[in-house]
């Protein structure tokens, strides 16, 4: 998700993202939000699922 929202300029990172969930990545989320059209609590960062789909995160398979 993080490298996606880079690539989105919906950063908020301070440097690359990682795998666990941070305030950082909230803030990068929210960001994404606030690109789609979404204000007020709809920009809360907390992925839903229609901008989790617009995002197209690829899936990872270990």
């Amino acid at each position: 998700m993080g490298y996606r929202l880079v690539e989105e300029d919906c950063s908020e990172y301070p440097s690359d993202p990682d795998q666990r969930w941070s305030p950082a990545d909230q803030k990068s989320y929210a960001k994404w939000q606030y690109k789609l059209g979404y204000r007020g609590a709809d920009a809360d960062g907390i992925p839903g699922p229609k901008s989790w789909k617009k995002l197209h995160v690829p899936a990872v398979y270990e």
